[in-house]
């Protein structure tokens, strides 16, 4: 593996663990057994680790969005079709996050993030969207059940580590979408 790529990796597992305020590029060299100069070398700080990081996480969110549309849009997708993607994009939530769990702090930091968590949360907000209405769902409750689903999306993961729910997790990924799901749910019903 590069040693930018060892760098991101490195950096991903340290941030989601430890957050990133309290890490500095010097911890994260430390951590790879290189030298900050070495680091440095690839990246100019943490800054611009955890940017490109969030474009990773961009880039890959997009792809999933496009995806979960693409499932519901076909003929006959059903309720649990959703239930499918939202675990998908729960599963995204959680390789990255310490995104969620320190949004407010890194916009703070790193300025530049605000516009791109904005940018991500509009895109999630319009595949819900369009995945609701693949669904029939009612228009006037399209809205707010689409913005509860987001919100859910990026912070239920966190809710439930707040809540002291300890599971690995694929069992907190199914328990968050289950969560996510259920006035949906009882929608259909």
């Amino acid at each position: 593996m590069k040693t930018r790529d060892r760098i991101l990796t490195a950096s991903l597992a340290l941030f989601n663990e430890e957050g990133v305020s309290g890490l500095s590029a010097v911890d994260i060299a430390a951590a790879l057994g290189i030298s900050p100069g070495h680091l440095y070398y690839h990246f100019k700080g943490k800054a611009e680790i955890v940017s490109t990081l969030f474009t990773a996480y961009e880039a890959e969110l997009a792809l999933v969005l496009d995806g979960a549309v693409e499932t519901l849009a076909k003929p006959g997708a059903r309720l649990d079709d959703f239930e499918t993607q939202i675990r998908i994009l729960l599963e995204e939530t959680h390789d990255m996050r310490f995104l969620f769990r320190e949004a407010g702090a890194l916009t703070k930091a790193f300025p530049e993030l605000g516009p791109r968590y904005r940018r991500v949360m509009s895109a999630q907000y319009g595949c819900v969207v369009d995945m609701l209405s693949a669904l029939k769902t009612p228009k006037k409750l399209i809205d707010g059940l689409a913005r509860q689903v987001v919100l859910g999306l990026s912070f239920k993961l966190f809710q439930l580590d707040l809540e002291g729910v300890s599971a690995a997790p694929r069992t907190q990924i199914a328990r968050a979408a289950a969560e996510i799901m259920a006035p949906i749910r009882a929608l259909a019903a």
